[in-house]
C-alpha cells in the first residue's frame, strides 16, 4: 500500500497549472489547511505541505507518513484605469479597462516520511507557490489598450512557477530540530506583447506628438525556465506551550526566458511622410527576459497551550524583491524603451493563524495575512501586466477526519479590492528617455486594482 501511495505521488508531480500570487509574485499559503491559517507554518506545525514550503524543520512533528493532494481555484479581477486632465491631446476624463481572465486551478502535492528508529524525516512535494496573469483585451476607449504604436493594444501575460522541494529535518533533541531543502523550481513565461525588450521603431505619424512609432514584439507562447535554491530552518519548543521557529530560502536564479520571435515593425516611414513595407518584418528575432524570485527570510511563534482546543502562531516575513533582476530595478523604461524591470520594492509579511479542534472529528482553521504591496507608486505604470496590489487576506477553513487515516481539508479565502496609483509613463514622446520625469504623461494617471476569491481542497492520508 506504501509503495503505491509514493507511486501515485511521483505520477501525480508531472502536472502544473497557471497561477495566481497574493504576497507580492508569491502565494501568501499552499494547500487547503496552510492557505486557510493565512500562511502561518514557521513555528506552528499544522501540515506537511506547509512545513515543505515555509520551514522544513517542523517535518520532524508529523510521526509516520504522510500524503498530502490538494487544489486551489480562484478568481482575480485586474483593472487598469488611465486618466487626464489637462494632458496635451487628450480629452479630460477617466478610461478603465478590466481583464478578462478566467478561473485557475493550482495544485498543492506533498509526501512525509518519518524514519523509524531514527529521529529524522524526509519529505517531498509538488506546489505551486509564485506567479501572475493578465488578460487585458484590446480596449478603443481606453488609451493604453487601443492597437500599436498608439497604445500596447491587448496585453497577456502568464508567469507559473512550481517548487519541488526536496527536504531532510532532523531532532537535535527533544526541543530542537532543524531541516533543509534543496528545492528545483519551474517557470513557465509568456508575454505579449513584451515591453522588456527594446521595441522596434520607425518615423512617428505626422501630428501624433511621438518622437517614434514602435512595435513591440511578441512573446504570447510559453517558455520555461529553471533555479534551484536551499532552504534551512529550525523549530524550538520553548516549553511544551511555546514554540520558536525561522527559516531563509535563497534567492532563485531563472536561466533567462528566451523566445524565438519576430521583428514586429509592419512599415517604414520616410522622412518626406511617406510609408513602405518593413522588408525586415517577420524575420527571425531572439528576445530574452530575465525574470528571478527573492529571498525570504521567515520568523514564527506557536502558542499551543496544553488541555486547550487551540492553538495559534504568527508568523512574519521579508521578501527581498528590490534586488531581485527583473522584478525589482528603477521601473520605468530604458533609453532605449524596453521596460526598465518591473520596480518592485522589498515587502514585509505578516500572519496570524488560529486552529479550534471541536472534536471529535472536526477542526476550524481561521486566519488572516497582510502584506505590502511591492508596487511602487511612481512606477505603478510598468506593473500593468504584473498587478500584485493585494494587501490583506482573511481566510478560513475546516478539517474533518473521514476516517483514522483519511483528512479532508476545506478552505477560502478573499483579498479584497486594493489600488495603486501614480504618474502614466510613455517612453515615446521624448528622444531616448533617460529619467522617470520625462516618461510622464503631463496632467496624466494610472491605477492599478485587483481582488482574488479562492477555494482549496485537499486529501490527507496518514498511515
Amino acid at each position: 500500500m506504501r509503495s503505491k501511495a509514493i507511486i501515485l505521488v511521483l505520477y501525480s508531480c508531472v502536472v502544473a497549472f497557471p497561477l495566481w500570487a497574493g504576497n507580492g509574485p508569491l502565494l501568501h499559503g499552499v494547500g487547503a489547511s496552510n492557505s486557510s491559517l493565512g500562511g502561518v507554518s514557521t513555528a506552528l506545525a499544522t501540515d506537511v505541505i506547509g512545513a515543505l514550503h515555509f520551514n522544513p524543520a517542523l517535518l520532524t512533528q508529523f510521526e509516520g507518513d504522510h500524503i498530502y493532494f490538494g487544489a486551489e481555484v480562484f478568481t482575480d479581477q485586474p483593472k487598469a484605469t488611465a486618466t487626464f486632465n489637462g494632458s496635451p491631446g487628450r480629452p479630460d476624463g477617466s478610461f478603465t479597462t478590466e481583464s478578462e481572465t478566467q478561473p485557475g486551478v493550482l495544485p498543492a502535492i506533498g509526501f512525509s516520511h518519518h524514519f523509524k528508529k531514527r529521529r529524522s524525516t524526509f519529505g517531498f512535494g509538488l506546489l505551486a507557490v509564485a506567479g501572475f496573469r493578465t488578460d487585458w483585451p484590446q480596449d478603443s476607449s481606453n488609451p493604453i489598450f487601443v492597437p500599436q504604436p498608439n497604445g500596447f493594444g491587448s496585453i497577456k501575460t502568464n508567469l507559473a512557477i512550481t517548487k519541488i522541494p526536496l527536504a531532510y529535518a532532523w531532532e537535535v533533541n527533544d526541543k530542537l530540530s532543524l531541516g533543509v531543502s534543496l528545492a528545483i523550481y519551474q517557470g513557465g513565461l509568456a508575454i505579449s506583447p513584451l515591453p522588456p525588450a527594446a521595441p522596434d521603431c520607425t518615423l512617428p505619424e505626422p501630428g501624433s506628438g511621438r518622437v517614434v512609432d514602435c512595435f513591440f514584439v511578441d512573446a504570447d507562447n510559453v517558455v520555461t525556465s529553471y533555479a534551484v535554491a536551499l532552504q534551512a530552518g529550525f523549530y524550538y519548543r520553548v516549553s511544551p506551550t511555546w514554540a520558536i521557529g525561522a527559516s531563509y530560502t535563497t534567492p532563485q536564479d531563472f536561466d533567462d526566458y528566451t523566445w524565438e520571435s519576430l521583428v514586429a515593425l509592419p512599415y517604414l516611414r520616410q522622412p518626406d511622410g511617406t510609408v513602405v513595407q518593413n522588408p525586415a518584418l517577420g524575420t527571425r528575432r531572439v528576445v530574452k527576459y530575465p525574470l528571478d524570485l527573492p529571498a525570504v527570510a521567515s520568523i514564527g511563534i506557536g502558542y499551543t497551550p496544553p488541555g486547550s482546543k487551540w492553538k495559534v502562531g504568527l508568523d512574519a516575513r521579508w521578501v527581498g524583491l528590490a534586488s531581485t533582476e527583473g522584478a525589482g530595478g528603477v521601473g520605468g523604461f530604458r533609453p532605449d524603451r524596453g521596460l526598465n524591470e518591473i520596480g518592485w520594492d522589498d515587502i514585509l509579511i505578516g500572519a496570524v493563524g488560529a486552529v479550534y479542534d471541536q472534536g471529535p472529528n472536526i477542526t476550524w482553521r481561521f486566519g488572516f495575512n497582510y502584506s505590502e504591496t511591492p508596487i511602487q507608486p511612481e512606477v505603478a505604470f510598468t506593473s500593468i501586466g504584473t498587478p500584485p496590489t493585494f494587501e490583506d487576506h482573511y481566510t478560513i477553513g475546516l478539517g474533518i477526519a473521514l476516517n483514522p487515516k483519511i483528512t479532508l481539508d476545506l478552505g477560502a479565502y478573499w483579498a479584497p479590492e486594493r489600488s495603486v496609483t501614480g504618474p502614466l509613463l510613455n517612453a515615446f514622446l521624448v528622444d531616448s528617455p533617460q529619467t522617470l520625469e520625462q516618461q510622464k504623461v503631463p496632467g496624466g494617471t494610472f491605477t492599478i486594482e485587483e481582488t482574488i476569491l479562492s477555494a482549496l481542497v485537499a486529501v490527507s492520508y496518514h498511515f
